[in-house]
């Protein structure tokens, strides 16, 4: 079967991303916080052995990507993960799930950021999953100063400062072009922090110019511009 570029595409935005070779797929599969339990595990393992040639791939941004699927299989492959509770998807013009460290376990981690990244998921990547924004969103999260998840690469990105106090920086983006995220004035709680990101969210809906990223954006608006709405 021949799929034009309007059903790749469409198939992108579920979570599965054509080959060059016209045939083929990787399924990415959603993992929140990069967490997966045995159970979840072998499911993955099953389905990349009997749809796939053997083996997954671990993605930077800690999900799952099984590779060399076949399109009349993407079906059966879609039903055996749900029933494993798992999704397929962090892809497309949306807010994506969001990109943490190991905090909770983390011994200098100033929060539980797995505990928090699922907060974060069911509200803004699931909640808003058919809220069509101008380009992809990025949330990251950090435990501490180390930012060992890159927060201010992030669209925004969250760092823990203190104990339950976090710095907020928005702007940031890793790709064909880099932006460092700015730092927004003062410290704020985790609830404080969420309700600035679904400002943000909003701002950009509202504001952003179609196919533009959110780092584009503010500098297109103003950092100052921006703060400003997201901080009052």
């Amino acid at each position: 079967m021949v799929l034009t570029d309007e059903q790749k595409k469409v198939l992108k935005g579920q979570g599965y991303i054509a080959y060059k070779d016209g045939v083929h797929f990787s399924c990415r599969v959603q993992i929140n916080a990069g967490r997966m339990n045995a159970q979840e595990t072998r499911k993955i393992t099953e389905v990349s052995e009997i749809y796939g040639r053997g083996y997954f791939t671990l993605t930077q941004r800690l999900n799952v990507e099984i590779p060399w699927l076949k399109y009349q299989d993407l079906e059966n492959v879609a039903r055996e993960l749900k029933e494993a509770g798992l999704s397929i998807g962090s892809t497309g013009m949306r807010a994506r799930p969001v990109h943490t460290c190991k905090g909770d376990v983390c011994q200098v981690s100033f929060f539980n950021t797995a505990e928090v990244a699922e907060q974060i998921n069911e509200q803004f990547y699931k909640g808003k999953y058919d809220v069509v924004l101008p380009n992809k969103f990025r949330i990251a999260l950090s435990g501490c100063r180390n930012s060992c998840s890159k927060p201010q690469l992030g669209c925004i990105g969250i760092q823990g400062r203190k104990p339950g106090q976090v710095a907020i920086t928005i702007g940031g983006m890793f790709g064909k072009e880099h932006f460092v995220g700015r730092e927004l004035p003062e410290l704020y709680s985790i609830g404080e922090a969420l309700i600035i990101v679904e400002k943000a969210l909003d701002y950009y809906r509202e504001n952003g110019q179609k196919g533009e990223r959110f780092a584009r954006m503010v500098e297109r608006v103003g950092f100052e511009t921006v703060a400003n709405f997201l901080t009052i």
